[in-house]
């Protein structure tokens, strides 16, 4: 059996901007194995850390932007909001 440390494993992502301070070349990559597996991002200058987006939400999300692109076409709308005087 493969041995996993229970310290984190750290990896420096080059050429990425902190999503919170922009600071360049700050960020991290945070891999835990033991006790529940997880990964994230943190930044070294301002601490922010970020989480990566559930597989499900991303697709339920471009499931229901699909759809309206879908009824737009239907109904001949485009989604533009136009004001009148």
């Amino acid at each position: 059996m493969r041995y996993q440390s229970s310290t984190p494993k750290r990896r420096f992502l080059a050429g990425v901007r902190c999503p919170k301070c922009q600071a360049m070349d700050a960020v991290v990559q945070v891999n835990i194995a033991i006790p529940d597996p997880d990964e994230y991002i943190e930044c070294t200058q301002c601490g922010h850390t970020e989480h990566r987006p559930d597989p499900d939400l991303i697709s339920a999300k471009n499931h229901a932007e699909d759809q309206i692109a879908r009824d737009a076409m239907v109904t001949g709308t485009s989604g533009t909001v136009k004001f009148k005087p």
